[in-house]
């Protein structure tokens, strides 16, 4: 009997995963199934705490990391957690300016002088796209609206080639590198 239990509850997990699998699939062929809209001059942009001029608005590299933090998430706590993207940041300066990254921040309107006293306090050095106006979401309302589906890597015509978070998976992390270095090729 005991052992029953153990089986039927492997088999219900197994089940679940699969679900769950299939679930994400469905997400990413919802997110790749039209272009990302990149409207970055029409949100704020601040570097070291400090409101600057969009710098990406002209650039139009072959592959772009965008970081898309939603009201979902604690956009105070995410920026406090930047230094998790030290590493990875450091390495594509060497590809510079064919590869940028995007993040973009959607703070509660309730949480705005929270968040602009952490940037203030904070001063990430890279640009952050804050998007008060929900500019992101609305010209791309095919990304599904779960975090995981918000972290992605574009190509130049701004089409999704890889979902994941690079900075919280190893996984993630060497696919990425092996897409970034197949096409720009690798550099030490």
């Amino acid at each position: 009997m005991r052992n029953a239990s153990i089986l039927l509850i492997g088999v219900f997990f197994a089940l679940m995963s699969c679900s769950e699998k299939e679930s994400f699939k469905k997400g990413i062929i919802q997110l790749q199934s039209h272009p990302i809209t990149l409207s970055l001059d029409k949100m704020r942009c601040m570097w070291n705490g400090k409101d600057t001029f969009s710098l990406h608005s002209k650039i139009n590299p072959d592959f772009k990391l965008v970081v898309f933090l939603d009201t979902v998430a604690c956009s105070s706590c995410e920026l406090k957690a930047m230094y998790m993207w030290n590493e990875m940041l450091d390495k594509t300066k060497m590809y510079d300016p064919e590869l940028s990254v995007y993040f973009i921040f959607l703070p509660l309107k309730k949480d705005l002088d929270s968040f602009y006293f952490t940037m203030r306090t904070m001063s990430p050095s890279l640009p952050i796209y804050v998007d008060t106006a929900g500019i992101f979401i609305r010209e791309n309302p095919h990304i599904p609206r779960e975090a995981v589906y918000h972290t992605f890597l574009l190509d130049k015509d701004n089409r999704v080639v890889l979902v994941g978070n690079p900075s919280r998976s190893e996984k993630i992390k060497e696919m990425f590198w092996q897409i970034v270095e197949e096409k720009l090729g690798k550099r030490e």
